[in-house]
């Protein structure tokens, strides 16, 4: 009888790794599931990108949606623009809320979504996050350092995961922001300098930039933050920015 040949070791290697991506795959849509259907909307949005950066190693990424033509972050992980930040949809991120958007995978580009502003990710994937045919927002993975792009059934299992993400953005989770009268009340116990400062916040600058901007030296930049952040009520800077959004401030200027 004619002897069959056993699979090679490397064949078999192969064979085990492609079992191996096929389980996390799974994973990682089981786990998505498994928040999606078990947590509210905040919560569940959170640890969906969090299972997302996981599965690709990245160390940074966020979860967009469409704020009546400008984008609003709804979880964040990483050193990114942190939730509640608003501003224009503009540029890559445009082109990954258009309705015809595939995957946009871009490598050593400099973020929107990275802090400091200006800073640059080895590579970075934007997915649209796509419901009954409409773009409802983005979802942003990136890492700093150049690793390797995810394969073809790696970013398809992550456009799976950004359909689930689509589905768990709440309804008009989109905050208008206040109104001139609560916002000229807010911004009244603030000096003209603080206001400059807290206009600047939202675009992720550290205290070094903003001083440079504004003339002034970086700690007094630092005072003025701390200053911000006791007369809003509020715990740190980033709960700062977000306010700062609300309030009419963003990467397209302040509010007059």
């Amino acid at each position: 009888m004619p002897r069959t040949s056993s699979p090679s070791a490397h064949t078999l290697r192969e064979h085990y790794r492609e079992q191996q991506a096929n389980t996390a795959r799974l994973r990682l849509l089981h786990e998505a599931g498994q928040a999606l259907a078990a947590r509210e909307a905040a919560t569940a949005l959170d640890a969906m990108l969090g299972f997302a950066l996981a599965f690709c190693a990245f160390d940074c990424g966020s979860v967009l949606a469409d704020d009546n033509g400008a984008l609003r972050v709804q979880a964040a992980r990483g050193e990114v623009l942190p939730a509640g930040m608003r501003f224009p949809a503009q540029g890559s991120l445009a082109a990954g809320f258009k309705e015809e958007a595939g995957v946009l995978v871009r490598r050593n580009c400099i973020s929107r979504m990275l802090l400091p502003a200006g800073a640059m990710a080895g590579v970075e994937l934007l997915f649209p996050l796509r419901s009954a045919g409409r773009v409802l927002g983005v979802l942003q993975l990136a890492s700093r350092r150049p690793l390797p792009v995810p394969g073809e059934a790696d970013l398809a299992a992550l456009s799976t995961l950004a359909s689930m993400l689509a589905s768990a953005l709440p309804q008009g989770a989109a905050r208008a922001p206040a109104p001139a009268a609560q916002s000229a009340r807010l911004l009244t116990p603030l000096t003209p300098r603080e206001r400059e400062v807290l206009g600047l916040l939202p675009q992720g600058l550290t205290n070094a930039d903003i001083a440079l901007r504004l003339g002034i030296a970086s700690g007094t930049v630092k005072v003025h933050v701390e200053r911000i952040i006791h007369k809003f009520g509020l715990a740190d800077r980033t709960q700062v920015a977000a306010r700062a959004v609300e309030l009419g401030f963003g990467h397209s200027g302040a509010a007059s």
